[in-house]
Formats: C-alpha cells, sequence, structure tokens
C-alpha cells in the first residue's frame, strides 16, 4: 500500500498528522473491504492553493475544506466487483499493482477554523475530512438527500470506529480566540452574497456553550429582504438552541472597521447583554467593544 502525504502548507500540528491520516485511509479500505493494495495522495496545502485548483478543475471561484479526485468510477458505491484483468492498465499502477484510488487536498486554513467553529479538535476535523473524502473515491457522493445520510452514516461510523470523536479537546495554542474568530469571519466573508452592493460581510458568533455560528449577508434585488451576517449568524444559532453569546467578530472587505447596523444591534439585544464585539480589518487591526457601548439603550415593550 501507497499512501503518499505532502505537506505543502509547511503547517505544524501538536499531533502526528502522518500517523492519523494513515491510519484513517486503512481503516477506510477495511471498512469497505477493499480487496487490493492501494495507492492514495494527500496533500494539505493553503486556502490560497486550493482556491486555484477548485477554480481550475471545478470551475468554482472559491477557496473550499476539501477536494476529492477519485481514479475510479464505481457502478455501485464501495463495492469493487467492477473491476477485472482488462482494466489493470487503467486502474492498478503498473509497478507495483496497487490500485490507484485517487486524491485528496486539505486547505488546512479552513480545517482549523472548521475546528474551532464546531468545537473540536484540529485532530478530529483532518480526521473527518480524510474521512469523508475517502468516501468520495469510493464512489459515493451527498448531491441528493439520501446519498447524504448514508455518507453521514458511512463516515460517523468509520470515525467512531477509529475513535476519532468530537470530544477530544480544541488545540487552543493554535492563535488566540480574537485572531481566530476574525480569520473564521474572514472565511465566512468569502461566502457573502452580495450582487448588487459588492461589499461583502462575514460574522462569526461564539455562544456561551462554546460553538461557533458563521454568517455572511444575503442581498436581495428587493432590499429590505436582505439580511446581514450579523443576524444570519444569530439566527443559525438562536435556532441551533443558543440563547447566551460571549463574542461576535466581524469582518468585510474594507480598510477600516465594519460596524453592525442598527437592526442588527437590536436584533442581538435580545440575547447579547455581556456580548464583545470583535472588529477586523484588511490591515490585521483588531478592535474589541462591549455591546453596551454600540447599544446602550434597546426597544422594550411591557405589557400593560
Amino acid at each position: 500500500m501507497q499512501i503518499i502525504i505532502e505537506n505543502d502548507a509547511g503547517s505544524k500540528f501538536d499531533f502526528d498528522y502522518e500517523e492519523l491520516i494513515t491510519s484513517v485511509i486503512t481503516g477506510a479500505l477495511d471498512y469497505v473491504k477493499c480487496p487490493y493494495e492501494a495507492v492514495v495522495e494527500v496533500n494539505l496545502t493553503t486556502d490560497e492553493d486550493i482556491h486555484s485548483i477548485n477554480k481550475e478543475y471545478r470551475k468554482i471561484d472559491k477557496a473550499t475544506d476539501v477536494l476529492s479526485f477519485p481514479m475510479l468510477e464505481f457502478n455501485t458505491p464501495g463495492d469493487f466487483d467492477f473491476l477485472d484483468e482488462d482494466m489493470a492498465i487503467d486502474c492498478f499502477d503498473p509497478d507495483t499493482g496497487e490500485l490507484v484510488l485517487g486524491d485528496i487536498i486539505i486547505s488546512v486554513e479552513r480545517m482549523e477554523a472548521q475546528a474551532r467553529e464546531y468545537g473540536h479538535s484540529v485532530r478530529r476535523e483532518l480526521g473527518f475530512l480524510v474521512a469523508h473524502s475517502m468516501f468520495h473515491l469510493f464512489g459515493y457522493d451527498h448531491m441528493e438527500d439520501g446519498e447524504r445520510e448514508e455518507m453521514e452514516r458511512l463516515q460517523g461510523d468509520l470515525l467512531n470506529i477509529l475513535k476519532i470523536t468530537r470530544d477530544e479537546s480544541f488545540d487552543t495554542s493554535l492563535k488566540s480566540e480574537n485572531e481566530e474568530l476574525i480569520n473564521i469571519a474572514t472565511l465566512a466573508k468569502d461566502k457573502a452574497y452580495a450582487p448588487y452592493s459588492n461589499f461583502r460581510v462575514g460574522a462569526a458568533l461564539l455562544a456561551k456553550s462554546g460553538r461557533i455560528y458563521t454568517g455572511c449577508n444575503i442581498e436581495n434585488i428587493s432590499y429590505g429582504a436582505t439580511i446581514c451576517a450579523e443576524r444570519t449568524a444569530a439566527v443559525k444559532a438562536v435556532s441551533e438552541g443558543e440563547r447566551e453569546f460571549v463574542k461576535l467578530a466581524i469582518m468585510s472587505d474594507l480598510d477600516d472597521f465594519t460596524y453592525p447596523c442598527g437592526i442588527c444591534r437590536q436584533f442581538l439585544s435580545e440575547f447579547a447583554k455581556d456580548l464583545t464585539v470583535i472588529l477586523g480589518n484588511k490591515n490585521g487591526e483588531v478592535l474589541e467593544i462591549p455591546f453596551e457601548t454600540l447599544m446602550p439603550d434597546t426597544f422594550t415593550f411591557r405589557k400593560c
């Protein structure tokens, strides 16, 4: 078996990332009962590089967390019975006779940000992304609801078998909390839908539970239907049962800081009495402001 791992991002981890990647790949091969020795290549890269690859090969002009490039077209996902000797030239390494499954490319920046967002370790996030990609290499997909549910079940089952769980503690030594929230807000900004103003905003909302919820501004041709990044993050959080929040980071494409609008301030005041607002700009500057400074007097309603 060949597992080729390249760390083009030059990232350092507080765990043996090569051992983790190898264990997930071998575990996935055992899980689907692959009857062949296999070849898999894994590249840890930067947000910039994965953006370029995504644009070139998938015609999607943005960065993503992981890309999978399968070499095989399965008739049935996870079923290797379609392979035979006539396909040896196309599917097997001529020197070793090993089955060439494909390539996995992972953005380290997105991986670290998502680990913080979901409140688990970078090790767990790396394990998840490799497991997710391996099932893509086995022919599974998640375009339809049924496919997505099946793939989620398989990924979860494999990670549980390998004991790569969500309850691993997050490595807080990577960056300070404020810096990490700004980084997550920056990633969220890249997902903004702003075809009318071209003004993109991203937000990262840290709940008291430790989970981080992201949001971006979503514009509408009927301008009043537009929703700001701060409210997008808050709606996602509240819909998941969160009611108390600790910090809110906001990023835009401006050289100056971007403050929440009046509607967002009123909206957040329902849940954010002790919230700290973290503002970042393109120059790398960070400003920390108590929410009560931005919204000293809120609208209240009292029944008669």
